[in-house]
């Protein structure tokens, strides 16, 4: 119990208002009953004096042997030995009433005090001499005695109302601050703190809540930087996943026309068997270098194009005329294939982006289509609304090779032959180029063949 009240606030509020309350409450409440009886002494002497003048008062009206009924009253009222005494002494008129009656409100105190004026009627002079008993409100006293019980209850009563008031006044808000700050310790900067008032609580919860505002701002910068970041790093991680890769295929590639010249010239060196005929043989030593030199090229290429500091020379071009282009270079090695091609190019369709790179990308997926095409086949080129397709017939691609045919020097052909295909990084060049661009494409079966597709738009 009392850990739980040392960690509420709320709690502390109630018992330290409950206890001012109600001290204050019973501190006023014996303030009177020690105060009561000396104000009654005051307001008691106060009351005599003014009596007596008024008896007094009424003997310059009349005689005072017809006053005894004033005098009477005021030895009543006042609980009084009054007494008339001549020039010589004597005592003409008395009447005694400070003794009270039996069942009287009041009691006697032993201390007294006394009035005394000289009168005239005519020729003679009285002297009126007064004697008041000092009494006390006993019964008034007892009462608030009697009282006290209840007063002490109603004193707790008005206690714990107005102490659970205040203290709901005063601690509701602070509590809702607490909440608040705790959902921000545990970074939840959902929460406001619902205090609408003027004074520094509520300053203190309009900071709390702009502060809230604020962490949340930062925190959802942190958390874009952050994601950023690590998508920076993903990509950088398959950036060098990839230059891993394309180094080693790089070397695959270059190891196997390397290792055939080597053996070339070795025969030729040697005179062994065949390679007696040194001319013939050094032609074929020739054309592998010739093949290597466009291999390095393309290896450089795509290397280039690959770099963080490559830069694209865009303009507005006409993607209408460099299509046309394109098929015009294809237009013989389609006839001797017997190839078929068809146009339906909208005219006047323009882009933005690198004349020369956008050209060497659709030139690959075209020389691609006229090389894997079978004799007789029919080759599909169409522009309409800013979506290109390129589609061959008579050739299908399985489902799995699909994927990597954009990967570099990947072949469909297992045995990897640059004779039955090229070098493997058409596709890939291509990709590298729509992607700068920022050209979404597509290579797909169609039920007839295989379709390349290119969104511009």
């Amino acid at each position: 119990m009392k850990k739980k009240i040392s960690q509420s606030i709320r709690a502390k509020t109630f018992l330290s208002m409950l206890a001012l309350l109600a001290a204050c409450c019973l501190m006023i409440y014996g303030i009177v009953m020690l105060v009561l009886p000396q104000n009654y002494y005051t307001d008691l002497e106060d009351q005599v004096a003014d009596d007596f003048d008024a008896l007094l008062d009424t003997f310059d009206e009349k005689t005072w042997a017809a006053s005894t009924d004033e005098i009477e009253r005021f030895a009543v009222h006042n609980h009084a030995l009054v007494n008339i005494i001549n020039d010589s002494g004597e005592v003409l008129y008395s009447v005694n009433h400070s003794t009270p009656e039996p069942g009287s409100p009041v009691s006697i105190v032993r201390r007294t005090h006394g009035f005394g004026a000289m009168f005239t009627e005519g020729m003679a002079r009285y002297y009126l001499m007064v004697s008041a008993a000092r009494v006390t409100a006993a019964r008034p006293l007892a009462v608030l005695v009697r009282l006290l019980p209840l007063i002490t209850a109603a004193i707790l009563l008005v206690s714990v109302v107005g102490a659970y008031l205040l203290s709901r006044y005063y601690s509701r808000p602070l509590i809702a601050i607490s909440q608040t700050a705790r959902q921000m310790a545990a970074l939840d900067l959902t929460g406001q703190c619902e205090v609408r008032r003027q004074d520094e609580i509520g300053v203190l919860a309009a900071s709390l809540n702009e502060m809230s505002a604020q962490l949340s701002t930062a925190l959802a910068d942190l958390q874009a930087a952050n994601g950023q970041l690590k998508q920076d790093i993903e990509r950088e991680r398959e950036q060098e996943r990839q230059r891993v890769e394309f180094f080693t295929a790089v070397s695959h590639e270059l190891k196997t026309p390397i290792a055939i010249i080597k053996g070339q010239l070795e025969g030729m060196i040697y005179q062994v068997g065949d390679y007696k005929d040194r001319d013939t043989y050094l032609r074929h030593c020739l054309k592998t270098t010739n093949d290597m030199e466009a291999l390095v090229k393309e290896i450089l290429a795509a290397a280039r194009l690959g770099g963080s500091d490559f830069r694209l020379v865009c303009t507005d071009l006409d993607f209408s005329g460099l299509l046309q282009s394109v098929c015009r270079k294809f237009l013989g090695p389609m006839e001797d294939k017997q190839i078929a091609l068809t146009l339906a190019i909208q005219p006047g369709v323009h882009c933005r982006g690198d004349l020369r790179l956008l050209e060497k990308a659709f030139d690959n997926v075209l020389s691609n289509a006229v090389a894997y095409s079978p004799a007789g086949a029919r080759i599909t080129v169409r522009l309409q609304e800013g979506v290109c397709t390129i589609e061959n017939t008579g050739i299908q691609i399985a489902e799995e090779d699909l994927a990597r045919l954009f990967t570099p020097f990947y072949r469909v052909d297992k045995s990897r032959s640059r004779n039955s295909g090229g070098s493997g990084l058409g596709l890939y060049i291509t990709k590298t180029i729509l992607d700068r661009h920022g050209i979404r494409h597509t290579l797909a079966n169609t039920e007839n063949g295989v379709k390349f597709t290119a969104f511009l738009q």
